[in-house]
Order: structure tokens, then C-alpha cells, then sequence
């Protein structure tokens, strides 16, 4: 009860908060967005098992990100809660992109999905780790696709890929997620989908199902995310 309540006020303040929101992530796959300096997101992702993972990014430079994030297994439900050390994330813009080229970001994220204690890295699925991406808008005004390849161990180098896009359906209120994660290792490998509401000018909600295809986990996990970002 107690943690639902949390959660509950978590999300009202959310809601009520001023805030200017800044797509930095396409569910599991970042994209080149920044956020500008002096500004912060905050955002609650909640899995279908009860699992969550909350994350703050702050802009602490004009081109420079910086952010930790944490996961709780089981927050929402009558289990016991377990979590790991909190993750830390670094993304940096190296080219602002033109009519020709696209915007490029490099940077590091060490947030995995699924606490596992038998695994090295903590997790069932690992974070990120190391990563740059290009985006670039086609076609119509919003509708922009990201490229990237990232390393998730440096222990054992391995490149993967993955590619992202995110369309707009309704005006500026209703926008159509796609991601396909891990594209040069199948066992691995997820097709994700989204739809994302802006439901003020400044807060959005994604309702997601990753691993469509259940390659690499439970097929259609569910997750429910709130975003807020704001100035200080």
C-alpha cells in the first residue's frame, strides 16, 4: 500500500509540474536529442512484473548530458523489493547536424533491464554501455530516424546495432514509436513498439511492449512511462 502511494503521488507531481519535454531516448535506443543547459527530466518506467526504473538527466553543460538512474525490482507488487547500485549515463553532442548531414551523440548509459544477481553485469538485460547514434528528420516535420551502434561490455568487445524511429500521427498530440534493438545478434534481438501522448504542451506518456518478436525475454512485456523535464 505504501508503495502504491508513492507511486501514485510520484505521478501527480508529475502531472502538475511545468515542464519542457526532450525525447532523448526512443524506449530501449537513444537518440542525438540533448537537453539544453540548466534543464533536467525526470522519468518512471514500470514494467509489467512490477519492476521500475527511475532516471534524472541534467543538462550541465549546452552540449553535455549527465544522469543516474535506478532500477527496484518488484516495487509494484507485494513481493520483496531488491535493486542494485544506481547506473550512471553521459551523452555528449559532437555535431549539430544540417540540411545534409545528420546530428551525431556520443555517450554511455549503464542501465540494464531485469535484476539478475547470478549475472556479472546485475542484469538480464544489459545496459547500453557505450554508444553513438545519428538522427535526422525525412520527409514530414517530426517523423526522425536514428542509426547507432554501441559496445555493452568492455570486458568482451562486441558491436551491436540498432535503429529507431518516431512518427507523428496526430498533430502534436499522438506519435508512433519503433525500434529494433540488438540487430546484428538475433538471440538478443527485439522489435519494440510505442505509442507516445503528449497529454500537455510539456508531459508526455509512452504505453510500450518491448521484445515483440521474443527473441530475448518474455515476449510482449509491457511498460508504462511518464516523462518530465523542467529548468532549474
Amino acid at each position: 500500500m505504501i508503495r502504491k502511494t508513492i507511486f501514485l503521488l510520484i505521478s501527480f507531481w508529475v502531472f502538475t509540474s511545468f515542464s519542457l519535454a526532450v525525447e532523448t531516448y526512443i524506449i530501449d535506443t537513444p537518440t542525438v536529442g540533448i537537453l539544453s543547459y540548466g534543464s533536467y527530466n525526470i522519468n518512471f518506467r514500470c514494467f509489467s512484473e512490477g519492476n521500475t526504473i527511475s532516471k534524472v538527466d541534467f543538462g550541465v553543460l549546452k552540449l553535455l548530458n549527465l544522469g543516474v538512474s535506478w532500477e527496484f525490482d518488484s516495487f509494484i507488487s507485494n513481493k520483496n523489493i531488491k535493486f542494485t547500485i544506481p547506473a550512471l549515463s553521459v551523452k555528449l553532442k559532437i555535431y549539430e547536424g544540417n540540411m545534409t548531414f545528420p546530428a551525431v551523440t556520443i555517450g554511455y548509459d549503464g542501465q540494464g533491464y531485469f535484476i539478475d544477481n547470478n549475472s556479472n553485469s546485475g542484469y538480464k538485460e544489459v545496459g547500453k554501455g557505450l554508444y553513438i547514434v545519428m538522427s535526422r528528420e525525412f520527409f514530414i516535420d517530426g517523423l526522425t530516424l536514428s542509426v547507432g551502434a554501441n559496445i555493452n561490455k568492455l570486458s568482451k568487445i562486441k558491436i551491436y546495432g540498432f535503429v529507431n524511429a518516431i512518427v507523428p500521427i496526430y498533430k502534436e498530440f499522438l506519435y508512433f514509436m519503433a525500434e529494433y534493438d540488438n540487430i546484428n545478434y538475433l538471440p538478443l534481438a527485439r522489435l519494440n513498439f510505442g505509442l507516445k501522448f503528449s497529454v500537455t504542451e510539456y508531459v508526455d506518456i509512452d504505453c510500450i511492449v518491448r521484445d515483440c518478436c521474443g527473441r530475448s525475454g518474455v515476449q510482449g512485456e509491457r511498460v508504462f512511462k511518464i516523462v518530465h523535464s523542467n529548468k532549474f
